[in-house]
């Protein structure tokens, strides 16, 4: 009862904070149309203002703003009001980049005294989405996914402060500088899996991993249908929950995928399920122009593409995932 509590209070705060944000909006041309901007300031009422300056299109209006989100028209995440085309939303500045990375990873790391970490991971990047600049979230995520790991494999809190540092300077040359695999989901984590590599090469830490027990006889119907299913409900539900608001902060992928695996952990007794409904949530957070037509963030449109035919995409990309993992 007290986990289905949190929960709701956790959502209820979200939707109170998206209600209360005030957003930017450039008008449309089919809306520019239909006002008289000139009216605003007389001074300018003698002179006609250039039509190009009002009836230009703003990349964010590929977007389709009905209730159901972009139903028509699919251009998500990045490409909204605020922020420009061809860039991730970072903050400005690396100190607080790499300071959230690293506060992130250790405190996931050190939640695992108590919680599972997939509770930790998802609870603490939904609070901190709640309270930071939501240009913080890549490195928050990025930070909490390297601080997932084993104890066994990351044993000491030295050990996961220096993770989280290897995790931010990952974080910083491959998504901030080169935004490497932009509009894909899943960069963060891979980010996060190099560098707990790397911590544990460098520790001489083993994860018992090795190529000789690979089988695939244990690829059965029955071991390989739950991952897929799990995955593929935690895909559909984050691009739900992105595509179908109206509100620019609940379209945050790492919202989006951070609530869809805390409601995972919290309702979900089979830790492995709710593991696979988070790993499916990272596939909802890819720009759907991007994983279903290959089309780079601000590199172009995608064509009118209905709901069904989006959520059918990441369901099937994530049952694919969820079959290799």
């Amino acid at each position: 009862m007290a986990r289905f509590l949190i929960l709701s209070i956790l959502l209820f705060t979200s939707a109170l904070l998206q209600s209360q944000s005030v957003h930017s909006f450039t008008p449309s041309s089919s809306v520019a149309k239909s006002l008289d901007i000139r009216s605003i300031n007389p001074e300018s009422a003698a002179s006609p203002l250039p039509t190009s300056s009002l009836l230009s299109p703003n990349p964010s209006d590929t977007v389709i703003h009905t209730h159901g989100g972009s139903s028509i028209q699919l251009n998500a995440w990045p490409l909204t009001a605020s922020d420009p085309e061809g860039t991730i939303p970072d903050y400005s500045l690396a100190i607080q980049r790499i300071g959230i990375t690293i506060v992130s990873c250790y405190y996931t790391w050190y939640a695992q005294r108590q919680y599972t970490n997939v509770l930790a991971s998802a609870a603490f990047s939904v609070l901190c989405t709640l309270v930071f600049d939501k240009r913080l979230g890549n490195a928050l995520f990025c930070g909490t996914f390297a601080g997932m790991c084993s104890k066994a494999v990351i044993p000491s809190s030295s050990l996961a402060l220096g993770l989280g540092t290897v995790t931010s300077i990952l974080y910083e040359g491959m998504i901030h500088y080169n935004n490497k695999f932009a509009g894909l989901g899943g960069r963060l984590g891979l980010t996060a899996f190099i560098a707990t590599s790397i911590v544990a090469l460098l520790s001489g830490v083993t994860t018992g991993f090795q190529m000789d027990v690979l089988s695939f006889q244990a690829l059965t119907m029955k071991n390989v249908l739950p991952m897929a299913l799990w995955h593929a409900v935690g895909a559909v539900a984050t691009i739900v929950l992105r595509e179908t608001s109206d509100e620019a902060r609940s379209a945050d992928p790492v919202r989006a995928s951070a609530v869809v695996g805390l409601a995972g952990a919290l309702l979900l007794q089979d830790k492995s399920a709710a593991l696979a409904v988070y790993g499916g949530s990272f596939v909802g957070m890819a720009a759907p122009p991007r994983l279903m037509y290959g089309i780079l963030p601000g590199k172009g449109s995608a064509p009118a593409t209905g709901s069904f035919k989006v959520w059918a995409a990441f369901g099937l990309a994530a049952a694919l995932g969820g079959a290799v993992h």
